[in-house]
């Protein structure tokens, strides 16, 4: 009974199931056999991963300490059977916030993310456990090695890793403008509602300066509405009507009046947030990014373009703006152009001395 139960420890041990450890000296007394005659030494060495020679010295060995062969060869089995043991896949985390897209629901959002984590896994052999996340900031406290991060909020956090820009439309950024319900024209617009993205990532630099190229005063609208993501701000204009104006990309905004184009805006990045994995390892993750056709709202990845990125954290900023004063060029005049009497000097200014006189009907003048 001993026997039985320190064989079964060694098979948890090992992670085998027990029959896998049959005690081969109940086998031989059963079978009224020497242990030599009823296992072929060659089959053990192969099964405990040692050349026949080893095993060979091994039986000595046992036959000089007095220990049957078998408890000496399942050990051997044991200790390759650990060895063996595959290193435990890592786990990483992905994160999405990407509220500039029109995903619809937020379904649709987890199931893209998790479509592109199960790429990754195929990519890479990592373990890959994906996310929807409602606000950036709850995205960074979640520590997530890997995430999808709206392109205004990735351009107020240049230090993060880029490894890929998201293809809406076949490219990779996206014209944006201002949309109404109230005309086409912006004064109409004055003391109104502004819907708006809010995305926590500097959003009064990015309406006030990206948008309205610091040329709109901050008091222009009545109020600003913030909402959780692109189809909210533009329900809150088109179907709601709390709201009078949006900015929204091009084509997004259906049933509204562009008031005015505001200028292209970079679609989501795929960035590491600090995995620490190795490089080569990243470079798996990004190709099977890249490498991703899933469909959608994103329609696919391009290779990294942090250009895009740059240019819009450059317009963030307010920008005052100044006249321009030219300074006006000489005129030189030649000295001999001043001597020369202008052709008006010589023409008559007096007017003629009958003009003068009006001569009255009927009457004589001497």
């Amino acid at each position: 009974m001993r026997t039985f139960i320190g064989f079964r420890m060694l098979a948890r041990s090992a992670g085998r199931p027990l029959e896998a450890l049959v005690d081969l000296r109940m086998l031989a007394r059963s079978a009224g056999r020497p242990l030599e005659a009823l296992v072929d030494l060659r089959i053990l060495a192969r099964s405990a991963g040692r050349p026949l020679e080893a095993l060979v010295d091994l039986r000595m060995l046992a036959r000089s300490a007095g220990r049957p062969l078998e408890a000496l060869v399942i050990l051997l089995t044991l200790c390759g059977l650990a060895g063996a043991q595959p290193a435990a896949q890592k786990q990483v985390t992905l994160g999405i916030y990407a509220p500039s897209v029109e995903f619809g629901a937020a379904t649709a959002r987890l199931a893209y993310v998790k479509g592109l984590a199960n790429a990754i896994e195929q990519n890479t052999g990592l373990e890959v456990d994906a996310q929807s996340y409602a606000s950036i900031a709850a995205l960074a406290k979640a520590n997530v090695d890997f995430a999808i991060i709206d392109g205004p909020c990735y351009a107020t956090n240049l230090g993060w890793k880029l490894l890929a820009s998201a293809n809406v439309g076949g490219a990779t950024t996206r014209p944006w403008a201002l949309f109404s319900n109230a005309g086409a024209g912006m004064q109409a617009l004055k003391g109104k509602k502004l819907a708006f993205i809010a995305t926590g990532c500097n959003d009064a630099g990015f309406i006030d300066n990206a948008m309205l190229e610091s040329e709109v005063d901050p008091t222009f609208f009545g109020a600003r509405v913030g909402k959780q993501d692109l189809t909210a701000a533009i329900a809150e204009v088109a179907s709601y009507k709390t709201a009078q104006a949006v900015f929204a990309p091009v084509g997004a905004a259906k049933g509204l009046t562009k008031v005015f184009d505001t200028g292209a805006v970079p679609n989501p990045a795929f960035v590491d947030l600090g995995s620490k994995l190795p490089a080569a390892l990243v470079d798996k993750v990004a190709g099977a990014v890249v490498g991703y056709g899933g469909g959608g709202a994103i329609s696919g990845w391009m290779r990294p373009s942090r250009e895009i990125y740059t240019s819009l954290a450059g317009r963030l900023g307010r920008v005052v703006k100044t006249g321009i004063l030219a300074a006006p060029e000489p005129v030189r005049i030649d000295a001999k152009d001043v001597l020369i009497d202008p052709a008006t000097l010589r023409d008559s200014a007096m007017v003629n001395v009958r003009h003068h006189f009006v001569r009255t009907p009927g009457e004589r003048m001497d």
